[in-house]
């Protein structure tokens, strides 16, 4: 149902505020110990990477250097999404998917990983892999 104004019906904005890039939400982060400076500043230069395209763009991208979309149960990943998180969202705003982005594009000098999910161009980033500690799938 519709705004009536000036004798037009008119629609409901459904998307108005629908971002067209990626953006990044760290509230929910869980460093680990070996999350050294190389590693954070690697982990810097992506996050600039994907902020300059459109998220659908990103999204069409090879997994190497976009995301990866694994669902949750598939994973096997070793630490649970945080309480936090699963008390704010459900499982379906994601798709019950994670997306995994990787530190380094050819996994040299190190296998990263991040780990999180996107909701509404937003990616909700977890964890920080490094060395496939938690997360070593493909």
């Amino acid at each position: 149902m519709g705004i009536k104004q000036k004798g037009k019906i008119q629609k409901p904005c459904v998307n108005c505020f629908s971002p067209q890039f990626l953006k990044f939400n760290f509230s929910y982060i869980v460093y680990e110990e070996n999350f050294e400076e190389q590693y954070q500043l690697q982990f810097l230069k992506r996050i600039r990477e994907l902020s300059s395209d459109t998220y659908n763009i990103i999204r069409n991208r090879n997994k190497n250097i976009g995301f990866e979309f694994v669902e949750v149960k598939e994973l096997g990943i070793k630490k649970e999404i945080p309480s936090k998180f699963k008390d704010r969202f459900e499982a379906k705003e994601y798709n019950n998917k994670l997306a995994i982005m990787r530190l380094y594009t050819n996994n040299s000098p190190i296998l990263g990983r991040i780990i999180g999910v996107i909701i509404k161009n937003i990616y909700y980033i977890f964890f920080i892999d490094i060395g496939g500690k938690l997360y070593s799938h493909g």
